[in-house]
């Protein structure tokens, strides 16, 4: 476990290098000069001089809420201190950073191995080494802009990822932080009982689509799963009628029976000013989702 969580904590400092929303230095230098300057940035300005202009434009647009956390997110630095690691500049010249952990000392270091340089556009290809048996390649793309390196796009060949900053979708990542969140934790819910409902049906053929989620609950110690207790979801979960995550969740038998249907619906307990959206699902596993202050229905846009 530990040596995937500085696996994964060296790929997000290479990756965020231009992902995040880096902000960074000051003007002229080296695309090299560049990208530590966004990784030892203190401040989010100093990364986001550093990303394209399109993109400084974009994120500026964003709400105040957003705009913040998306300052959180360029300081990626400093994200690696919680997570008890700090870069390093290494004083011998030797590497391009150092990513060291706080507790056991153990370091990865990122080199340049390559860099191509028209003088108005550059190509990195950055090594991360934790031992010998593990050596990541990042490729990062950079241009010119204003007399400031800024990093326009992000390869990681290993894992097929491919990242552009310039992409107008690419702030949309940005856009809504939380009320994304907050669905995906709804729509994980929707989804856990649509699998509970349907793996119901056909464990218990006979039954098929419950009338009550209750059936769907724990059984007692003692008690083996069955119809009237199979065990396939939480306590608090197995009731036509619960509240999680700020929002409601109905549930109502429309036909039963093995092929029968449901419709369950979660809808928000406060719509507010963020315009919370209610959802609805049903046995053909699709959800549909509405902004309006009402239930949404299956006549609403699929998400």
């Amino acid at each position: 476990m530990a040596g995937r969580m500085r696996i994964r904590g060296t790929l997000m400092l290479v990756v965020m290098l231009a992902t995040s929303s880096v902000m960074g230095f000051s003007s002229a230098g080296s695309p090299q000069q560049a990208l530590v300057e966004m990784a030892m940035a203190s401040k989010p300005g100093t990364v986001e001089k550093h990303l394209p202009e399109s993109l400084r434009q974009a994120l500026r647009q964003l709400s105040s809420e957003d705009r913040v956390l998306a300052e959180q997110k360029l300081l990626f630095g400093h994200s690696l201190c919680d997570q008890g690691a700090e870069l390093v500049v290494p004083e011998d010249g030797g590497g391009l950073l150092v990513m060291q952990r706080k507790d056991s000392g153990q370091r990865a270091e990122i080199q340049v191995r390559h860099e191509i340089n028209s003088g108005s556009e550059a190509i990195l290809e950055l090594s991360v080494e934790r031992s010998e048996s593990f050596t990541q390649s990042v490729f990062i793309w950079m241009r010119l802009e204003e007399d400031e390196w800024r990093v326009t796009r992000v390869d990681v060949p290993r894992f097929f990822q491919q990242i552009s900053l310039d992409d107008p979708e690419f702030v949309e990542r940005f856009r809504n932080v939380k009320r994304k969140e907050s669905e995906s934790r709804i729509t994980s819910l929707l989804y856990s009982v649509f699998y509970a409902v349907r793996q119901f049906a056909l464990t218990y053929p006979d039954v098929g689509i419950p009338g009550d989620l209750s059936v769907l609950g724990p059984a007692d110690e003692d008690e083996e799963a069955s119809e009237e207790h199979a065990g396939m979801l939480q306590a608090e979960m197995a009731t036509n009628e619960f509240s999680s995550e700020g929002y409601k969740f109905r549930y109502e038998l429309i036909r039963g029976g093995p092929d029968g249907n449901f419709a369950l619906v979660a809808r928000p307990l406060q719509h507010g000013s963020v315009k919370a959206r209610s959802f609805f699902l049903d046995a053909s596993g699709s959800i549909h989702v509405t902004e309006e202050d009402r239930d949404a229905t299956a006549e609403d846009p699929q998400e």
